[in-house]
């Protein structure tokens, strides 16, 4: 992940809330009962308005989240004040910055530190305790199902020496994904540029992205600093195969991953089948 957005991620568990005129109702009404664990009304208008979500979204997540705090206190996990300065620490260092400039930028921009330290807090048990379900339900990948994904996705190992591509240029996400629905549609606010990339020039990151484009097809969107891009490439120059020994990292690595969130839904999804809930009040 760039640096940058890494930065704007965590900045956003620190944001202050908005300010919003809430009724007493909204205040006192319970929405839902989890394992005797009430969310309010408030709880939610309160994570809807701070992180700019739907009421169902935010309903939805604070329900994880109760779950999550439960098996956290079952499990007795923990995270001290030495383990989040350390954090913001890496954080900082990431974003080349001393952990007392991030910090100061993060005040410059109306972020509550304790909160942020807070919300850091939170996130390092929740980490431990996606490792302790991993670790459970996780088996270790075999060379068999590593040769097979390599042997079904050919074309995720072709490397191209160049390529040749339009880039789609837009602020708005939905105009991109339009085009890559509808390519001979009008679409307004767009900007084409035809560009050759020479891959041993480019970031690592975009000649990845191109070469898992096929020929003639669209990339995946791409955040920049204020727009959305994506690319159509049009030629592959110079096709060579990865063998299996140098992509069985990249693979391995790609389907644990896949593996270790399906096996954390997986086990939230029968905590939740499980769980008393009861409905007082739709949010």
């Amino acid at each position: 992940m760039h640096a940058k957005w890494k930065f704007l991620t965590f900045v956003a568990l620190g944001f202050s809330l908005l300010s919003s005129p809430v009724s007493a109702s909204t205040v006192d009404g319970i929405s839902l009962i989890i394992n005797k664990e009430p969310i309010t009304l408030y709880d939610i208008h309160k994570y809807a308005t701070r992180f700019n979500l739907s009421k169902k979204e935010s309903l939805d997540i604070l329900v994880r989240q109760k779950l999550e705090d439960s098996e956290i206190k079952k499990l007795g996990l923990s995270t001290d004040n030495f383990e989040v300065d350390q954090y913001i620490e890496n954080l900082a260092i990431s974003n080349n910055m001393s952990q007392y400039d991030f910090l100061n930028m993060l005040r410059s921009k109306n972020v509550d530190v304790n909160e942020y330290k807070e919300d850091l807090k939170s996130k390092l048990k929740r980490d431990k305790l996606y490792k302790k379900i991993i670790s459970a339900k996780m088996q270790q990948l075999g060379d068999d199902e590593l040769q097979t994904y390599y042997a079904q996705n050919q074309g995720e190992f072709s490397q191209a020496s160049a390529f040749d591509v339009t880039i789609y240029t837009s602020a708005e996400q939905q105009t991109l994904q339009n085009i890559m629905q509808s390519p001979m549609s009008p679409q307004n606010g767009v900007e084409l540029k035809e560009a050759k990339f020479e891959a041993d020039k480019i970031d690592p990151k975009l000649a990845q992205l191109l070469n898992k484009t096929a020929e003639n097809a669209f990339s995946n969107l791409v955040r920049s600093e204020q727009n959305f891009v994506m690319f159509f490439v049009k030629k592959k120059y110079d096709l060579k195969l990865v063998s299996f020994e140098e992509a069985k990292n990249y693979i391995y690595g790609k389907l644990a991953q896949s593996k270790e969130q399906k096996a954390i839904e997986e086990y939230f999804e029968k905590l939740k089948a499980s769980a008393n809930i009861q409905v007082v009040r739709a949010p």
